[in-house]
């Protein structure tokens, strides 16, 4: 009898709590959606045109940013089949395993599903009836016939707190990017912040075609920001100077970790193009050849003209692409209105030709180290030289304005508009030159990003002198007017003799820019 009684009344909670979730079941209406192939995806529903909760949600992340990043995930299974992350009072869903159920009131929606880049955006009408269930098949077309597959895709700049047990979820989310790998970078404001569980291949997560990878983000105020990605271990400190470390303290600088970094297995470089602060190390580190990339895509801006100045000073430079996730979402939806069309994840990405073999992240940083791949928020590009001749190719899902040739910062090829693009040209015969393809299209809606690629730079006859000496001579000036700077900046080093050293190297940098 107790048994019985027991048995009735876990039935009758059971019961109340299915009730308080979905409300009287002949009143509501179910959804069962799932993707054709079925592959995660991203996904947003609205009623009579307005934006509308999708619900039950098996995980959330809620996105408050105050740069400190805390945003933790909340789970109510272990093993989710959805995602809601929400921003701006801006929701945006994942279906984790591709397929997965809703209740909801009666009426009439639209449904709309992204996948990364390489998929056409899906958008499908509907009616859902009291008291039934609406089965939805959602077909996804990959527009670059599975060309992007021969691609690692990746986001050099995710700032997200990762422990063990979460990482199933994070590997779901980057396939519904279509995401190939995830750099998350650990970072410190005062204190820690988007801490990692670990670091190198003992703490990578990774399934066939997926990684991700920890490294860290180091920032000081008077040098700038840098990426240390998928080294064997953390770096301390991790900033310096007050406005990051609670110290006044501004030692070790750029170089010094680039050069710890790369002992312990990291490709490094520079954030945000030169470290996103008024005065940065960049220049140097570029002369010195101390670093190993820089993001030149990334809130939307390919940061081109600056690309051009150093490699018309003759310096290679390999460009690669990041979100600083969640700060472009929160900052963008803030301002102005996020594309559905850009993914969360890697909306800019570097895309390097390569299997992903045992890791996806070792073989994605090795195609950075070569300095090859392209950035992209959409078309597929590439750029082939035979002999003395280049030829460019561009495709997306939708015309393109405009496919272009840049030979020195000179564009000797033009192609567009179209779909699908091609143009060839003749190398400059003479001296260093430098050369890369470009595409751009003005984006579907107002206020969002253009549409663009580039490619990495080859590099034809390279000395190391500059294609342009007025540019070298314009990084020199920029240079001596930093090194006024640091002679009366308050920099705290261990020592003398680290401070001397510093001066050293910036001397030794301003004398190969003065050549």
């Amino acid at each position: 009898m107790k048994r019985a009684i027991l048995a009735l009344t876990f039935l009758a909670a059971l019961a109340w709590a299915q009730f308080r979730e979905s409300g009287l079941a002949s009143i509501a209406a179910r959804l069962e959606v799932t993707t054709e192939p079925l592959l995660p995806a991203r996904v947003y529903l609205f009623k009579n045109n307005r934006p509308f909760r999708l619900s039950p949600v098996d995980a959330m992340l809620p996105l408050r940013t105050d740069t400190f990043y805390r945003e933790r995930l909340w789970l109510r299974t272990p093993t989710p089949a959805t995602l809601e992350v929400t921003s701006n009072d801006i929701s945006h869903f994942f279906l984790l395993k591709g397929k997965a159920g809703f209740d909801l009131p009666a009426g009439e929606y639209r449904i709309e599903a992204y996948r990364g880049l390489a998929y056409k955006p899906v958008i499908q009408t509907f009616t859902l009836d009291a008291g039934k269930t609406t089965n939805l098949k959602l077909r996804l077309e990959d527009w670059t016939n599975g060309e992007s597959k021969r691609y690692l895709s990746s986001d050099d700049h995710i700032h997200l707190i990762r422990a063990p047990q979460e990482d199933p979820i994070f590997l779901d989310w980057l396939e519904a990017e279509d995401l190939s790998v995830g750099n998350f970078l650990q970072l410190q404001r005062q204190m820690d912040a988007a801490t990692q569980y670990g670091f190198g291949p003992k703490a990578e997560a990774k399934r066939t075609a997926n990684s991700i990878r920890s490294g860290h983000e180091s920032r000081s105020e008077f040098f700038g920001h840098i990426n240390i990605l998928g080294g064997r271990e953390l770096i301390r400190p991790l900033s310096v100077g007050k406005m990051y470390a609670n110290t006044p303290e501004t030692f070790p600088y750029p170089f010094v970790l680039f050069d710890q970094g790369r002992k312990l297995g990291a490709t490094v470089g520079f954030a945000h193009f030169r470290g996103s602060t008024p005065h940065s190390s960049f220049i140097m580190d570029v002369a010195l050849g101390s670093l190993q990339f820089t993001e030149v895509f990334q809130f939307g801006k390919l940061w081109k003209d600056e690309w051009y100045e150093i490699l018309n000073a003759g310096f290679k430079l390999t460009g690669v692409a990041g979100s600083d996730f969640p700060v472009a979402l929160n900052r963008w939806t803030s301002e102005k209105q996020w594309s559905r069309w850009l993914p969360l994840l890697g909306p800019e990405r570097l895309m390097i030709r390569a299997a992903a073999g045992p890791s996806a992240y070792e073989a994605w940083a090795k195609g950075v180290r070569n300095g090859e791949g392209f950035v992209t928020n959409g078309p597929l590009i590439d750029l082939k030289i035979s002999g003395n001749q280049a030829t460019a190719t561009t495709r997306f899902f939708r015309p393109l304005d405009r496919l272009e040739i840049v030979a020195n910062g000179q564009v000797i090829a033009t192609a567009g508009p179209g779909p699908s693009l091609t143009t060839q040209a003749a190398i400059p015969a003479n001296g260093p030159v430098w050369i890369a393809a470009r595409a751009i299209a003005k984006p579907d809606t107002e206020g969002t990003p253009d549409i663009q690629a580039h490619t990495n730079p080859h590099y034809i006859r390279w000395t190391g002198e500059p294609p342009k000496r007025d540019a070298r001579a314009q990084l020199a000036a920029r240079w001596q007017a930093e090194i006024d700077y640091y002679q009366t900046a308050p920099l705290v080093f261990p020592n003398d003799a680290e401070r001397r050293t510093f001066f050293d190297r910036a001397q030794q940098a301003l004398a190969i820019l003065r050549k």
